[in-house]
């Protein structure tokens, strides 16, 4: 455990190997947040707005970190306007994923939500490849694993997607799984009202 959420931060870790998971408390439980890799780093929001850690961090596997203190990393900022720079634009990168999320949990159909979390996926892939079905896609969404397995088979079967061996995702028909989200975003709406 790096921090837990509601402790005052008084440093940036930099993850130069291992992984981190991000999770925040929800009402009984834990929601994972993000999972952290060499490149990236944490703890800089309590820092910059010297504030409690909005989330807790726990290290997943053997980790080489930097840890930089508040001195430093001010110190490094100023210094360094790429530093700044990087920093913002991860900031930025992660509010909007945040800003996702609030979306996604908004839905109450599951269904729903693992058609939002697909097209998410596919528009933050990085590479040239279909994007991967995340590992902890389940756990993302707050949902069981057979849960979502059953969803998937449900938008295979529907000809949305196909999914490779290696466990990667392409929407094949994206007009049906657009009019299919929409769909059930509005059932969703009308049928919660009352």
């Amino acid at each position: 455990m790096l921090f837990r959420e509601g402790e005052v931060g008084k440093r940036i870790y930099v993850i130069n190997e291992g992984r981190i998971k991000l999770t925040k408390h929800v009402h009984n439980g834990e929601a994972l947040i993000e999972v952290l890799g060499p490149g990236e780093f944490c703890g800089e929001l309590a820092l910059v707005t010297e504030a409690p850690h909005p989330v807790t961090a726990i290290v997943l596997e053997p980790a080489k970190l930097l840890i930089v203190d508040a001195k430093q990393f001010e110190s490094m900022v100023r210094a360094n306007a790429e530093i700044a720079l990087r920093m913002m634009r991860k900031l930025a990168g992660r509010l909007t994923e945040a800003h996702f999320r609030i979306v996604n949990f908004h839905l109450r159909r599951p269904l729903a939500r693992v058609l939002h979390q697909l097209k998410w996926e596919t528009k933050v892939a990085e590479e040239d490849l279909p994007p991967l079905i995340p590992d902890d896609l389940a756990e993302v969404l707050g949902m069981q694993v057979g849960e979502v397995e059953k969803h998937i088979e449900t938008i295979v079967k529907e000809g949305l997607i196909t999914l490779t061996d290696d466990g990667r995702f392409q929407i094949t028909n994206s007009r049906g799984f657009e009019s299919y989200l929409s769909y059930l975003e509005l059932k969703d709406r009308y049928e919660y009202l009352d």
